[in-house]
């Protein structure tokens, strides 16, 4: 079955390719151009919108009622559906490190049945610091410990994908190499300098030991200053780190969101939800919040954000689609695969329109949601 994608606008994202097509064959992408089109079995009108990959979330806790980790199937299935109708296409998990939630987690990893899919986990805790976990509960907060990693690597083992530490902590240099040493599904499990109370020097001890990420940039870490520029600056002086970063217009100020831009580039700046399914929490100017006013989690989606980073950093909507496309798949080795319009990768496809509103959401060559639908 061959099925052409007409009369849009590609973004690869690496390219923009006015009235370009793109061939979905199975679900693979078959072939991509522009100009007079292939035939085909079936033909999607893109009505001069954007087509562009799919999105990729590498930081999704639930979305719009629904946890991602929940042990049911409707509430799993009710999270990946409602993500996938803002564009997500893949993701990945940020759950506890348990048994319980592993074993829950292990067969759903891949898995669309018309929703988003889950990539791996992602374990924001608990090697990280009691005094900088935001809303995480202390009970969740464990010191580094080369007996906690291997029972955390051996219930996860296959489908983490990343994991958070904060550098700072005792023990914690001495786990990264054995966390970085671990398999995920698409590579390497990826260390994420977050949720730390590190100085700048401790930091970069962290970069030295094997940290590749930042969870959530300038959220729960030091901040920058000149004489101390703490993780913050440590992370925007390290040009190979890449970077997540909240762009809902509460966790971050637009001006904190060009400056990570200007320091870390299109290509090492992923743009993440850190969405949550907002259940039991009161969302206060316009975010989820504990009780003391905490804010915990988000109510973004990915659509937003995209809209959201082109005015906050001035970028261009290819290179915003970038940051939630390649930059992410490049992240956790996913680029192989996803976040591109080319032949051969997977057919995660999104059309949508000039304000980002997406209309329609192919995943694997399926069609999954269409807003005309």
């Amino acid at each position: 079955m061959k099925t052409l994608i007409t009369n849009g606008t590609l973004i690869t994202p690496t390219d923009e390719l006015p009235g370009g097509w793109v061939l979905v064959e199975g679900d693979r992408i078959a072939d991509v151009g522009q100009g007079g089109p292939p035939q085909a079995d079936a033909t999607i009108d893109a009505r001069g919108g954007t087509v562009a990959p799919g999105f990729i979330d590498l930081h999704a806790q639930g979305f719009r009622g629904y946890d991602l980790w929940d042990p049911s199937d409707e509430g799993f299935l009710g999270a990946t559906r409602q993500m996938a109708s803002t564009g997500v296409t893949a993701c990945q998990t940020s759950c506890r490190p348990t048994e319980e939630v592993s074993r829950t987690m292990r067969p759903r990893i891949g898995r669309s049945d018309g929703g988003c899919r889950v990539m791996g986990l992602y374990f924001e805790v608990p090697f990280i610091s009691p005094e900088k976990r935001g809303a995480i509960p202390p009970e969740y907060v464990e010191r580094p410990s080369r007996e906690a990693a291997e029972r955390i690597l051996e219930a996860s083992r296959g489908i983490l994908s990343m994991i958070t530490i904060a550098p700072e902590q005792p023990g914690a240099l001495d786990l990264i190499p054995l966390l970085c040493a671990a398999r995920g599904p698409a590579g390497p499990v990826v260390c994420a300098l977050g949720h730390t109370s590190a100085t700048c020097d401790e930091a970069v001890a962290g970069f030295d030991a094997g940290i590749t990420h930042c969870t959530h940039l300038y959220n729960a870490m030091t901040a920058l200053h000149h004489r101390e520029p703490g993780a913050v600056g440590a992370l925007l002086a390290r040009p190979e780190v890449s970077v997540e970063i909240i762009c809902d217009g509460v966790h971050l100020h637009p001006a904190a969101v060009r400056v990570a831009v200007a320091c870390k580039g299109i290509e090492k700046t992923c743009l993440i939800t850190d969405c949550v399914s907002g259940l039991g929490r009161d969302v206060v100017d316009g975010a989820p919040r504990l009780a003391d006013g905490t804010i915990a989690g988000s109510v973004l989606s990915m659509d937003r954000a995209v809209a959201n980073v082109q005015r906050f950093a001035g970028v261009s909507l290819r290179e915003a689609v970038e940051m939630a496309t390649l930059s992410p798949a490049r992240v956790v080795g996913l680029d192989a695969a996803k976040g591109a319009l080319e032949t051969g990768k997977d057919a995660d496809i999104i059309i949508f329109d000039d304000q980002v509103n997406v209309r329609l959401t192919m995943i694997g060559g399926e069609i999954v949601c269409r807003a005309d639908a």
